[in-house]
């Protein structure tokens, strides 16, 4: 079936150290998937507030201005009994400055505020965002065997924004064309086939350009993120990929989504 497509190119630049708790209950599940609402806490520590204090002396007009937009956080049972989980946070970036996705932690607690698993490394994407664009963190993967969902299990992502200290130069898209999307095989989730256009003067290498889709239902609320990286490409080039969800929110089919964007940014590292 045909959906409506958004291909967007990001521009972004870093802001502000921020660290935001969220969480969402819901119970153990069978063989369905389990969703719920997510409350924004303000966990905002003094180190952050220190940090905050001083990039803003130093680059002036840079803000922490942002806004968590969209939270997803489903589970479910797969074949083998095994609990798969998905979970995604969209950071829309409202004040004048870019700002940088620095790090994100997704921790679970149980409905008492018990540690249940902490993961790291959370991806993000894309790493830098302009003004009035949206950068995302998410993961699938799977609860430990020995998590017991009897007490509930809630999504707390624990994260920080910087202000990007290159700004807008930081930021390097590449026009994506020749999208489709379909169901993957088997019920696993989606699929989206396209091809990326190095239209810049550098060459890229295999792990230089990520491609994201999100997929939104038709009340706006995010069904689910998907990725792939570019093959490496000459200045000029051209690369093809695919991109699925096998491993995310594999319920989710094309009858769900009423639109998808995709987003092909050049990767950056502040340090």
């Amino acid at each position: 079936m045909k959906k409506k497509v958004l291909v967007r190119s990001i521009c972004t630049c870093l802001v502000v150290c921020a660290f935001a708790g969220m969480a969402m209950a819901s119970g153990s599940s069978s063989d369905t998937k389990e969703t719920g609402s997510v409350t924004i806490g303000d966990n905002e520590t003094k180190e952050t507030t220190e940090a905050t204090e001083a990039t803003e002396s130093t680059t002036k007009a840079a803000k922490a201005e942002y806004e968590i937009t969209h939270t997803t956080f489903t589970h479910s049972t797969n074949s083998l009994g095994s609990e798969m989980y998905c979970g995604v946070v969209e950071i829309k970036n409202t004040g004048s400055s870019y700002i940088y996705l620095k790090d994100c932690t997704f921790d679970f607690e149980d409905d008492d505020g018990h540690l249940l698993q902490s993961e790291k490394l959370i991806t993000r994407a894309p790493d830098v965002i302009a003004p009035g664009e949206c950068g995302y963190f998410f993961n699938h993967g799977l609860i430990d065997d020995g998590v017991s969902l009897d007490n509930g299990i809630n999504l707390v992502p624990n994260f920080i924004v910087d202000v990007c200290k290159k700004g807008e130069e930081a930021l390097i898209d590449y026009e994506v064309t020749d999208l489709d999307i379909r169901d993957n095989d088997y019920g696993l989730g989606l699929k989206v086939t396209g091809r990326v256009i190095n239209d810049t003067e550098e060459d890229t290498n295999s792990i230089n350009v990520m491609i994201i889709a999100v997929f939104f239902d038709s009340e706006g609320e995010i069904l689910d993120v998907g990725f792939a990286y570019a093959d490496a490409m000459a200045a000029g080039a051209k690369s093809s990929f695919e991109l699925s969800t096998t491993l995310g929110n594999r319920e989710v089919t094309t009858d769900d989504v009423a639109e998808y964007k995709v987003i092909a940014r050049h990767d950056y590292m502040q340090f």
